[in-house]
């Protein structure tokens, strides 16, 4: 249930939360670098850190150098919808980032990419409290005062769903988002794309091949150089 973020900069993967060996929650920060040998090292940020949390989202914010991590499950208080920033230049530290307008349902399980073109992060879908699942899509916008806003696409997966995962396709500027489950869908495979540009809009996409086992937990990346998602494991 932690998060993984690449980090250009620095050419290292960086890691945040998740549960414990004991059972419990953390919100310990790791680093991997990759050139030379590769490295496991600890990050003590400055700054009040984030509640010990797992099924959260993160998103690598390249226009300030920061890691944005929202949402998850805290122990202490259940689902949370707060928003943190962890900066990466320098000395690495935390702040909580408190944007205005309305804000989302408090969530775990849920998908976020980074929207390059609108240096905004969308947060799609998750788990809420009362095993209410959802399949809204908020905005996130990132310059000047962050402020929340909710889409309303066009079409799209009716029943909500936690789980899944979810990719930005930089050739085609839309989201495209695979598997999860639900009590009302199961356990899927079924892949959609929300389209950015215009009004935003939900098609199904109806790949060739032998698809995978519906499933959910899993993980998956944009490979720009191939032009496709690759997914990995899951429940």
């Amino acid at each position: 249930g932690h998060t993984a973020i690449y980090d250009p900069v620095r050419d290292r993967m960086v890691v945040y939360g998740g549960g414990g060996a004991d059972g419990g929650l953390l919100n310990e920060v790791w680093t991997l670098s990759f050139s030379g040998g590769p490295a496991w090292s600890k990050l003590v940020p400055s700054g009040s850190p984030p509640t010990a949390r797992a099924r959260h989202a993160a998103i690598y914010d390249p226009v300030r150098d920061r890691m944005v991590v929202f949402g998850g499950f805290d122990a202490n208080v259940g689902f949370v919808n707060d928003v943190w920033a962890l900066s990466l230049s320098g000395s690495p530290a935390w702040s909580e980032l408190t944007p205005t307008g309305s804000l989302p349902t408090a969530r775990e399980g849920h998908a976020v990419i980074y929207d390059p073109l609108r240096d905004r992060m969308l947060v799609y879908g998750g788990e809420a409290a009362n095993v209410s699942y959802l399949n809204d899509v908020w905005a996130l916008s990132l310059s000047g005062s962050p402020a929340w806003s909710a889409l309303a696409p066009a079409g799209g997966p009716g029943a909500g769903r936690s789980g899944h995962t979810a990719i930005y396709d930089a050739a085609r500027d839309r989201m495209v988002v695979f598997g999860g489950n639900g009590p009302n869908i199961g356990v899927v495979n079924d892949v959609w794309a929300l389209s950015l540009s215009g009004s935003p809009a939900w098609g199904a996409l109806a790949p060739a091949g032998a698809p995978p086992t519906g499933r959910s937990g899993h993980t998956a990346i944009y490979d720009p150089v191939r032009d496709r998602m690759v997914v990995f494991g899951g429940y």
